[in-house]
């Protein structure tokens, strides 16, 4: 068996099959001392259900796993805690009623407002050298100086760079989601790994996957959703180079 320390998850999104397919890869092959997730747990999904029930049963087994807070956690949060002060889900948006009522009987709605109670609560984590947040940072401010809000919610919209073409590295090691990518993203520079983003969109029919952070290595499995927004799969690699003022060369 390799193992590895730590290991860490891309958005999952109520994708439960897939998520326990990969949990059992890396506990009979790798058994890393702690998981984490990067938020983006239940909702969109078909089974927000079994993703919870499945964290459990995970802990439950002695295995150290927990999720930082998704823009999509954060917002499901809230509407169960409407829901729970009496508003209808008819008035709550389509994405977080169908996700409350996919999560079927009372117990089980319980047992998911205990689990996002505590992700809300966790914007980042650590994962052995890596720091794991949902979203990303601003590179000029660092991440001790982007507030929550973006540490959750940042993503490049069209024509925008992404966060990570502009990192230096100076915070370490950071792994995100929340930006859809065909396959992994990992930046180097010095030819260390400085930024990860591993969301390789499991809900629309790509793939959920792992990154093995002290072996700088991605395991994978293939989504069992229909494929939506088809992308180019290869996987990404991007070399930042020393000194600022050059352009970095993309490798696919």
């Amino acid at each position: 068996m390799q193992r590895t320390d730590s290991a860490v998850i891309g958005d999952v999104h109520g994708c439960s099959q897939e998520l326990e397919e990969l949990l059992e890869i890396l506990l009979e092959s790798r058994a890393p001392r702690r998981i984490r997730l990067v938020g983006d747990l239940l909702t969109r999904g078909p089974d927000p259900a079994g993703v919870v029930a499945l964290i459990r049963r995970t802990r439950e087994a002695g295995v150290d796993i927990h999720s930082t807070c998704g823009n999509h956690d954060l917002r499901l949060y809230n509407a169960m805690v409407r829901h729970r002060r009496g508003i209808g889900t008819e008035r709550l948006s389509r994405v977080d009623r169908r996700t409350i009522e996919r999560l079927g009987d009372e117990a089980r709605r319980h047992d998911a407002f205990e689990l996002l109670t505590e992700t809300v609560d966790r914007i980042r984590s650590t994962a052995g050298p890596a720091t794991v947040i949902h979203a990303g940072i601003d590179p000029v401010l660092g991440l001790e100086g982007t507030s929550d809000h973006e540490l959750v919610h940042r993503k490049a919209g069209p024509g925008q760079r992404h966060w990570w073409k502009d990192y230096d590295g100076r915070d370490g090691l950071i792994v995100v989601g929340h930006k859809r990518v065909g396959s992994p993203v990992r930046v180097r520079r010095a030819g260390r790994p400085i930024a990860v983003d591993v969301d390789t969109g499991c809900v629309t029919g790509g793939r959920l996957t792992a990154y093995l952070v002290e072996r700088d290595e991605f395991i994978e499995v293939e989504s069992r959703q229909v494929r939506r927004n088809p992308s180019d799969l290869s996987r990404i690699v991007i070399e930042v180079p020393s000194r600022p003022d050059d352009e970095a060369a993309v490798a696919g």
